[in-house]
């Protein structure tokens, strides 16, 4: 039978995102009898206390960078590169699937590697780069449209690019859209304080952190105590009338924070409508409270208003089924 391998960067006890939505898709597909590799750097993006996965993860080892530094950022994301293409050349073979997240970017280009295997390769497209650079870098035009045709081509080598939002800029004939879902279970209802707003998560280059303020501001004076639990370069601009605290670890205590607060916070960057959507969004949708938005605009304000309103709880389910699908079919997008 095929074997599923899953890769992306930071997994358990990491809390990076991408890897809690891999480790969740992974169980998921395993509890169907399917042999599943979880695969991980060894790096660290985020540390957590939650609990590890049912599925056994494989770390590999590579050089490490320092978060917040762009040139040594780069550098581990080449290293990591080179150490999921050579776990590819020993583990993968023909008949496997091989799911790789867009975490880091360079795996992108780890579609030849899995072709050379006989693999049906699967991209999750979390976010966009050539779109997200411009939150780092203003770079001219023409730079941006050449590194828009390099990120298509790549994605059009891969069998099936699979988008997390609709607004993400790429629309091949192999890209489709499994949205992501809650990362926590709520649990029974608890109140909330009246009169609180929290944001939780990172507040960084893809984020318009002016809109953000402003819309803070708003709701300050409206009489709500703000609260921001993040890291990124954001965080240092908060005032001192937003509380400021590092992410929680703890999933009680992240769960209580979120059943807390009666307003939730999301923020985005109107020069970046397709580079990424902010998957803390789901967690808020998951504890019913309402949710203010800044910075959204074109096709993520559009996607937003759809988030707001779809039944998330399908979206593990799809994944699993499409997956399923695939291994049945041998790849082949339509049965």
């Amino acid at each position: 039978m095929p074997r599923l391998h899953i890769l992306t960067q930071y997994l358990w006890p990491d809390d990076a995102p991408t890897g809690v939505y891999a480790e969740q898709v992974a169980d998921a597909i395993g509890a169907r009898g399917v042999d599943v590799r979880l695969v991980a750097g060894s790096g660290q993006y985020r540390a957590g206390a939650r609990r590890p996965p049912r599925t056994p993860i494989l770390r590999l080892d590579h050089r490490l960078g320092r978060r917040g530094k762009l040139i040594s950022t780069a550098l581990e994301y080449r290293a990591v590169h080179g150490a999921f293409a050579r776990y590819v050349a020993r583990e993968v073979t023909q008949g496997d699937v091989v799911i790789v997240t867009s975490a880091p970017p360079t795996s992108l280009f780890l579609h030849e590697h899995v072709r050379r295997r006989g693999a049906v390769g699967v991209y999750w497209l979390q976010d966009y780069y050539p779109e997200l650079i411009r939150g780092v870098w203003d770079a001219p035009r023409m730079l941006l449209g050449r590194l828009r045709s390099t990120w298509d081509r790549a994605l059009g080598r891969w069998d099936h690019v699979v988008k997390s939002a609709a607004n993400l800029a790429y629309a091949g004939a192999n890209a489709s859209v499994i949205r992501n879902w809650n990362t926590i279970e709520p649990g029974e209802p608890r109140p909330a304080e009246a009169r609180t707003a929290l944001y939780s998560g990172n507040l960084g280059y893809g984020h318009d952190v002016d809109a953000f303020l402003a819309m803070c501001r708003r709701l300050h004076g409206e009489g709500y105590a703000v609260t921001v639990r993040g890291d990124g370069p954001g965080m240092r601009r908060l005032p001192s009338w937003i509380r400021a605290e590092a992410p929680l670890a703890s999933p009680g205590e992240l769960l209580a924070s979120y059943w807390r607060a009666e307003v939730h916070l999301v923020a985005a960057d109107p020069r970046l409508p397709a580079a990424i959507f902010p998957s803390k969004l789901w967690n808020a949708r998951a504890v019913g409270r309402p949710i203010a938005a800044s910075g959204f605009a074109g096709p993520m304000a559009a996607e937003l208003e759809l988030a707001r309103e779809v039944d998330f709880r399908g979206h593990l389910p799809q994944w699993v089924e499409f997956v399923l699908g695939v291994m049945a079919r041998g790849g082949r997008a339509d049965a």
